[in-house]
């Protein structure tokens, strides 16, 4: 008979969630893990994750841009995108 090598665990019980938290809780008490590491790790991970949300946006709205770019007149903004096309041009002539 072939066995589930991923199986998913049963749920546990209030009791056994709250006997993890009090595992946890003493974790940090005893002062197992060193928290300027942890401030450390903490701090590069937003950084990077701030850093990967502003980069992953600038992407999705270049992209939008070109797509909308490949159309002469684009459907209910056209009268909008024309407007900021003159102010730009008579913008550069000055």
């Amino acid at each position: 008979m072939i066995e589930k090598k991923f199986s998913k665990p049963p749920p546990l019980s209030p009791r056994e969630y709250e006997k993890l938290g009090r595992i946890v809780a003493s974790v940090y008490e005893t002062g197992y893990l060193d928290m300027k590491q942890t401030y450390k790790n903490s701090l590069i991970k937003g950084a990077l994750a701030g850093f990967g949300g502003v980069l992953g946006a600038t992407v999705l709205i270049a992209v939008l841009l070109w797509a909308l770019s490949l159309f002469h007149e684009v459907p209910l903004i056209g009268n909008f995108v024309t407007k900021v096309e003159h102010s730009i041009q008579s913008g550069q002539d000055k």
